[in-house]
């Protein structure tokens, strides 16, 4: 199980790189976007990149964008220099992609662009969610599939410079032998049912339904939402090894099979009634069981790591000219814009690049609220068993 949580990690790793790419279109490039300095006062040119002006209301948008795609909390005045770093590099990005992109001779497909478009459309809910958006953002479908077709090439050219990745047996066994304590072995323990619940009252009736006879599900359907706090997800049961009995939690190792546990006081407000489903014992998956996945995680990382050499090259042959110093880090002062561990993309070397540039003549508007999904991945609860 934490061998497929480990896989899933890298491989959204991956796909938000291509969705980035495809939601960029939503930054409305080449759509003529009003532009507007959001502090209120005179728009100025703060930057050139290759030759083109990158003025104060687009770094300022951009800002807002990184900081909500990075997740970044807690900031400071000290921070803001170094996120108006960041935000100019993800323009510079972009502008260079848009230019090699351009010059590389490729062209997209219509097959290739009704792929593009329908792995942004399938972002929304419904066809018609789309298509509203399209109509409410002043998009026209064929200035939509124009940016989809540029978008496309792109990824060609990222494609091309990365190159295939090769897993050979030895680079296998050898990441196996290293990792097979942490991600291939399985701690005894139990798949369990759970709910947790604001008052002692609602846990009661909990049980009286389960003393008469109901299954926990029912007795926890009767539940009012705005009551419980969490719960067993659609998945399953959830995994909880043995080492976790303990301390409040002690008396759930003598609990029998499919009995409901008494009320738990976790904290104040806070109720556990726990109910064990089945044994799970203890497990060292062989390589043979996991080499397919072991060879996708590191094919997947070696990818990875290409994606990263090749926006190393973008930004070392694009032209960054700053002329408002102000806004930026000083020289001995530069460093890292503070990034959540969580940002898909937040590899030193492997910027955020949603935001791809249309007009040959300047860097237009930083894009809006991009939309980007995210792996929902928790480390410390395997569902459904190891």
């Amino acid at each position: 199980m934490l061998m497929r949580t480990l896989r899933s990690q890298v491989r959204w790793i991956m796909i938000a790189i291509v969705v980035l790419f495809v939601l960029s279109i939503f930054g409305m490039y080449g759509f003529n976007s009003p532009r507007g300095n959001s502090s209120g006062g005179e728009d100025y040119a703060v930057a050139e990149i290759d030759g083109k002006t990158v003025m104060r209301s687009v770094l300022e948008q951009q800002l807002r964008n990184y900081v909500e795609r990075a997740n970044v909390r807690d900031i400071t005045s000290a921070d803001i220099p170094g996120l108006y770093q960041a935000a100019l590099e993800n323009i510079a990005l972009a502008s260079r992609l848009e230019k090699e992109a351009a010059e590389s001779g490729m062209s997209a497909s219509d097959e290739e662009i009704n792929a593009a478009v329908k792995e942004v459309s399938d972002q929304f809910p419904t066809k018609e969610a789309f298509m509203q958006y399209l109509d409410q953002s002043g998009i026209k479908m064929s200035d939509f599939r124009k940016n989809m077709a540029a978008q496309v090439v792109q990824m060609k050219l990222m494609e091309k410079a990365v190159g295939k990745a090769e897993v050979s047996d030895e680079e296998a066994k050898e990441f196996y032998e290293k990792m097979k304590q942490l991600f291939f072995h399985s701690p005894a323990g139990y798949t369990m049912d759970f709910i947790r619940v604001k008052s002692s009252g609602e846990a009661e009736k909990i049980l009286a339904a389960m003393g008469e006879g109901k299954e926990f599900k029912d007795a926890v359907g009767a539940v009012v939402s705005t009551d419980i706090i969490e719960k067993t997800p659609a998945s399953g049961p959830v995994f909880v090894p043995e080492s976790g009995f303990r301390d409040k939690l002690a008396s759930l190792s003598g609990l029998e099979i499919n009995k409901p546990s008494p009320a738990i006081e976790l904290a104040s407000n806070d109720i556990l009634i726990a109910v064990k489903r089945e044994k799970v014992e203890e497990k060292t998956s062989s390589f043979d069981e996991v080499s397919g996945d072991v060879k996708a995680v590191l094919t997947e990382e070696k990818l990875r790591e290409g994606q990263a050499e090749f926006f190393k090259g973008l930004r070392e042959r694009t032209n960054i000219v700053i002329l408002d110093p102000t806004l930026f880090p000083k020289p001995e002062e530069k460093k890292e814009a503070p990034v959540s561990q969580d940002v898909v993309s937040g590899d030193a070397g492997v910027p955020a690049v949603t935001d791809v540039p249309a007009s040959p003549d300047a860097v237009p508007e930083a894009p809006g609220d991009d939309a980007v999904p995210e792996a929902a991945v928790s480390p410390d609860v395997d569902q459904g068993g190891a």
